[in-house]
């Protein structure tokens, strides 16, 4: 499953992020864009379809520590 983020900018400042990862992550990041973009916000849409993962190995086998998603640029357009 991929994930979304839509990076948002007003006057060139960043506001903030919305990530999503649900089943319908690619609709409801859309819909966010298509209100945003109305109302003359700048943003960028990155999606992660892989992620780098911190794994432990033991003798009691192979845990995982932690798990960063790795995103690239998506046009907006593909929404």
């Amino acid at each position: 499953m991929q994930k979304y983020r839509l990076i948002v900018r007003r006057h060139g400042q960043l506001l903030g992020h919305f990530d999503s990862d649900q089943p319908w992550a690619k609709e409801a990041v859309g819909s966010i864009a298509c209100c945003l973009g109305e109302l003359g916000y700048g943003l960028e849409l990155l999606v992660a379809d892989s992620e780098r993962r911190l794994l432990e190995s033991s003798p009691s086998g192979i845990k995982v520590l932690a798990s960063e998603p790795l995103y690239r640029p998506m046009p907006l357009e593909s929404l």
